[in-house]
């Protein structure tokens, strides 16, 4: 009979130590196993609880935000916009002490968070003027009159740099940021036009500053970046401003670049509409009047200034359809993409910035009470009614006085 031999039936030990090995390697990758998952959940934990003290160190330094703005609940106020070593700061003395804070310091102060209970989270935020490298403070302003706002040692809205440190467990991370309110919008007269232009008809221009706190910022009643003679005046208009020549008309001077001036107040507009979006076109309705743009209140004559306590930015974009107003009235600043072509009355309180032409024609009555800004030319009244542009300081002031902070720059520190 033929005997069937199984493998390891004639070295029997010889298996065991081949279990054994097995069972020591699936020890050992069950050990490596829970080290890893343990080492991957730390880290996971770790990550979830820097995020977390990221988005703290965000929601400081929107609290300092909020709080520089004009009308907030808990204001921080600027005392002293000329001096470097003025600082706020938000959250516990133990905590700012590490960002600079001095108890001792008078120009120093130090301000409990404004978070609503049962809101706790925890952050200390630092704020101070921003400087250039020579220890000069630094603004955000128009310092060449082109309309395009920079950083400069001279002209402009404060820049502040914020520090928030946001906490998490055992996580902590800082974030920077420079704010800082948006400056009025460059008008460099009653009437900016950087085209041939025709002034004829019944029309009122005047620059000098009707409701600024003592003329002290008057303009010329119209100033073009054309050279002169491309302004044609017809019949008997009245312009007026700050120079001497009668019609008060000042030529070569910057030109702005009205695009990008529009491009970034419309990106933060309470109102923005788009022609081509809503199917119409020129001497059609538009939508728009009747939102809540305000109501102004007319001065005693036609001549006067007009008020508005309403403050808006809006934004039209006529994807080359042009814009056709009748019998409308608002404030704030009307920002416009293409043409304008205004009938019947119209009243502003404001600025009106168009990067074509304005054309105002028919009858009635038009008061403007702040400045106009034309990328193209402006025809004045060619037919009848009465066109009356008052240069205010404080009509164009209030547009961007009360508006939250704008971010210069962000980053994390490291």
């Amino acid at each position: 009979m033929k005997t069937i031999l199984y493998p390891f039936e004639d070295d029997r030990g010889s298996i065991l130590p081949v279990v054994l090995m097995f069972l020591l390697i699936l020890a050992i990758t069950g050990t490596t196993a829970t080290v890893v998952t343990t080492t991957d959940l730390r880290i996971g934990s770790n990550l979830k609880t820097s995020n977390q003290a990221v988005y703290v160190a965000e929601a400081g330094l929107e609290e300092a935000r909020g709080r520089m703005k004009v009308g907030a609940v808990r204001p921080i106020s600027d005392g002293h916009p000329a001096q470097t070593q003025w600082r706020v700061f938000i959250g516990t003395a133990a905590k700012t002490t590490g960002k600079g804070y001095d108890n001792g310091n008078a120009m120093h102060t130090l301000t409990a968070s404004s978070q609503a209970i049962p809101v706790s989270l925890d952050y200390s935020v630092g704020i101070s003027h921003q400087t250039d490298a020579a220890g000069n403070i630094l603004y955000y302003g128009d310092t060449d009159n082109d309309g395009i706002y920079e950083r400069n040692t001279t002209t402009g809205e404060n820049i502040y740099l914020v520090s928030s440190t946001g906490y998490s467990s055992d996580s902590q991370r800082t974030i920077e940021a420079e704010i800082s309110r948006t400056p009025p919008i460059t008008v460099p007269g009653a009437l900016y036009v950087a085209a041939w232009t025709t002034i004829q008809g019944n029309v009122n221009i005047n620059g000098n500053d009707s409701c600024g706190g003592g003329g002290g910022d008057d303009k010329p009643g119209i100033a073009s970046s054309q050279p002169a003679g491309t302004i044609w005046v017809l019949g008997n208009p009245t312009i007026d401003g700050d120079g001497a020549s009668d019609p008060n008309i000042t030529y070569d001077e910057p030109e702005l670049h009205i695009e990008d001036m529009l491009e970034g107040l419309a990106a933060s507009a309470d109102f923005s509409y788009s022609l081509a979006a809503a199917g119409v076109q020129n001497d059609t309705t538009v939508p728009g009047p009747g939102d809540g743009w305000g109501v102004p209140t007319l001065g005693a004559t036609l001549q006067d200034p007009s008020s508005c306590a309403v403050n808006n930015i809006i934004s039209y974009d006529t994807h080359g359809y042009g814009l056709t107003f009748s019998g409308i009235e608002g404030c704030g600043i009307l920002l416009v993409d293409g043409d304008l072509e205004v009938h019947a009355s119209f009243n502003w309180y404001g600025v009106v910035a168009v990067t074509g032409s304005i054309i105002f024609t028919g009858g009635g009555n038009r008061n403007i009470t702040g400045a106009i800004v034309s990328g193209g030319s402006v025809l004045g009244d060619i037919i009848g009614g009465n066109v009356n542009l008052v240069y205010c300081s404080t009509a164009i002031a209030d547009q961007t006085e009360n508006r939250p902070y704008e971010h210069l720059s962000w980053k994390e520190n490291t």
